[in-house]
């Protein structure tokens, strides 16, 4: 039961400094998806799947594509 009370109270003294810091709309603007997400994800859907490379075994620096 205390357990219960000290986490109801933890969760209101959060939620007052959320919005006395403005970190609400901070947090909103980093979990929220925005018009650069989107932009990022029209490029990675029209772009090539990536290359594989491998490097040598023998010298271990050069690197060739598989």
């Amino acid at each position: 039961m205390q357990g219960l009370i000290i986490k109801k109270i933890i969760d209101l003294i959060m939620k007052q400094l959320l919005k006395q810091f403005k970190l609400d709309k901070i947090q909103e603007y980093v979990e929220m998806p925005n018009e650069l997400d989107e932009k990022v994800e029209k490029l990675e859907k029209a772009s090539h799947p990536p290359r594989e490379f491998v490097r040598c075994e023998e010298c271990k620096t050069k690197i060739k594509e598989k």
